[in-house]
């Protein structure tokens, strides 16, 4: 999986997949002492069923003691890299996953409906959990990776 510094190489990559292929871009984070990682992905589906390319950038900020406000800059992380790439993605397939759990019960459930409504105004499709494997799979995986 490679670590993008240039949004440049996503885009190329991008422009040279099929019509069929499926974008996803997420974030998650996690708080590691004095820190909070933030992990932004975005996923290529090639053709949508030959696997993926997945390009992935770590940023390390002060820790964000607010659980709403470290769930919404991942949002918003999100949302900026999709808004990076959206014109090349064409009419391909696009989603941005948001690592939110709509059931009430858990922590995250707080910002859904803002987070969405966040989405949904860039003209962007959000997805939730479970759904959401860019952000609650792939950049999970790369955040435990030790960051």
């Amino acid at each position: 999986m490679p670590s993008f510094s240039d949004i440049n190489e996503v885009r190329e990559f991008i422009k040279r997949t099929d019509p069929d292929t499926s974008i996803y871009v997420g974030c998650d984070s996690r708080q590691q002492r004095d820190k909070t990682v933030f992990v932004t992905v975005i996923v290529v589906h090639l053709s949508s069923k030959h696997g993926a390319k997945v390009f992935w950038k770590m940023e390390k900020t002060p820790k964000i003691h607010s659980l709403r406000q470290r769930l919404m800059e991942e949002v918003s992380r999100a949302v900026y890299h999709a808004l990076l790439i959206e014109d090349v993605v064409g009419e391909r397939h696009f989603e941005v996953h948001l690592d939110i759990n709509p059931d009430e019960s858990r922590a995250s459930s707080v910002i859904l409906r803002e987070a969405i409504g966040y989405v949904l105004a860039q003209g962007l499709k959000p997805v939730v959990k479970p759904d959401a494997f860019a952000a609650s799979c792939a950049a999970d995986y790369i955040t435990g990776m030790g960051g």
